[in-house]
């Protein structure tokens, strides 16, 4: 059976209420089209690019799940119709990395990534606004 990977951006407001159900309701989404979940998790909480329903930030929940691909359609119109879910994204998963995949998401932190902050390269400089020179360090 096809493996894929679900990318689910959730309502944080709904999530932060709810953690357990709001990710219960990914799951339950995903079996009762016929699919069997093989791994989930917290992948981050990100602001994002654009609002989406009125939304500025979003819940990503990361899944990998097992599926026959005619029940696709139907799982991605159940997703479109539940309010807790804000954007879906599913990709089916190259069968030779697929177990990888799952073990890495089996074992991997749920602890949200950051960027590094920004490094200054080379001299920073220094002044003030009221039109003092401005001096390399």
């Amino acid at each position: 059976m096809p493996v894929y990977e679900g990318m689910f951006i959730l309502d944080p407001t709904k999530y932060s209420r709810d953690p357990a159900g709001s990710a219960q309701q990914v799951s339950d989404i995903i079996t009762q089209n016929g699919g069997t979940i093989l791994a989930a998790r917290l992948w981050d909480e990100r602001k994002l690019a654009y609002p989406i329903k009125g939304h500025k930030k979003g819940i990503y929940w990361l899944t990998y799940f097992s599926m026959e691909g005619s029940h696709l359609t139907a799982l991605e119109r159940q997703c479109e119709i539940t309010d807790d879910i804000i954007r879906k994204l599913v990709l089916r998963i190259d069968p030779r990395i697929a177990d990888a995949l799952v073990q890495h998401a089996l074992a991997g932190d749920t602890a949200p990534r950051r960027a590094p902050a920004p490094v200054a390269a080379g001299p920073v400089a220094t002044g003030s606004a009221e039109g003092d020179a401005i001096e390399a360090e």
